[in-house]
């Protein structure tokens, strides 16, 4: 696969690379500087919005600092997260579950949700591309999704997916690229990976009986997405087109949770990755989540996480420069 990958690279004009704007000791291609923002796309039922790319890598034949400081990941869309080279960790620290991560691994993070990578060993590389999924505005079905984890990619599977990615690159890195149709067909191409793995699954139907799954899914992704400016369940109710008491019912049962005690969460995981990594003020993490003043902001927090937030950042603090980068998409 190595062999591949300078074969693949072989195709670029030098320099190939360029110091990573967020991290001092990585370096991402120069070609990425061109990305010009989000790029939508309308199926009949589906609507895909891609938010950005980015390639992260550390070769110690290149790079002097030594790559020893642990990425820290937290976003408001989907991550799809492709590692090409490298053997590290890789984190949910959200759901307090750990894995390998290894050359060929192939995964989504979830909104919201946090991660860590703690690098171990060899050249690092590492893909990634932030999007959202939503039922098309003329769809006329139920709708669901879901996010199934990871998967490793072996041979002409792992081959075919570096191809998709390396081309993507390389159009980048042209200047004529047919009013962006090659950039967004080579994303989608790479997208497709994950609905073929099973990685993304999509369910529609017609009938009755997935309305209940489908309101509950309707409502997490808007609180997922309105964390910070939904002020009232009346705006979930309207969303969603049912009463708000059947629909705390429904969620209940389904996520065994309620809409409160779910939503409470979103703004809290939001909450602790911003006290991690920012100096950021107890009153402007309180008015970045959604909360009206930095009291009821620590009332919720303590509630949930039984100590303040300035107990939680002075046991789990970790600041860019105090060994660790971060990104927040």
């Amino acid at each position: 696969m190595a062999e591949n990958r300078r074969e693949l690279l072989a195709r670029f004009r030098q320099p190939i690379f360029a110091p990573h704007p967020l991290f001092q000791q990585l370096r991402t291609f120069h070609c990425l500087d061109k990305w010009d923002g989000d790029c939508s796309l309308e199926l009949p039922r589906l609507r895909i919005i891609i938010h950005g790319i980015d390639y992260i890598e550390h070769s110690p034949e290149q790079c002097h600092a030594p790559f020893n400081q642990p990425l820290r990941f937290q976003q408001d869309t989907y991550r799809l997260w492709y590692q090409i080279e490298g053997h590290g960790i890789l984190q949910n620290v959200t759901r307090k579950t750990f894995g390998t991560a290894r050359p060929g691994l192939l995964g989504v993070m979830e909104r919201g949700e946090r991660h860590t990578y703690l690098h171990q060993r060899g050249p690092f590389a590492c893909f990634q591309m932030q999007f959202s999924i939503f039922p098309s505005r003329h769809a006329k079905c139920y709708w669901n999704a879901g996010i199934e984890g990871k998967t490793i990619l072996e041979d002409d599977d792992r081959l075919l997916l570096e191809n998709h990615i390396f081309d993507l690159l390389l159009v980048l890195s042209q200047r004529n690229r047919l009013l962006g149709l090659t950039t967004f067909s080579r994303l989608i191409e790479i997208l497709l990976v994950l609905f073929e793995k099973g990685l993304i699954l999509i369910e529609e139907s017609r009938f009755p009986k997935n309305k209940a799954k489908s309101l509950v899914t309707k409502a997490k992704n808007f609180m997922n997405i309105h964390y910070a400016d939904l002020h009232h369940q009346r705006e979930i109710e309207q969303e969603c087109g049912v009463d708000i008491n059947y629909l705390n019912t429904l969620f209940k049962k389904q996520a065994g949770t309620t809409l409160y005690r779910y939503f409470t969460g979103v703004r809290i995981e939001h909450a602790k990755h911003l006290l991690e990594t920012t100096s950021a003020s107890i009153i402007d993490i309180a008015m970045r989540i959604g909360y009206p003043n930095a009291n009821s902001f620590s009332r919720a927090f303590k509630r949930r996480e039984l100590q303040t937030p300035q107990e939680y950042r002075a046991g789990n603090r970790c600041l860019p420069g105090n060994n660790t980068t971060t990104i927040t998409i």
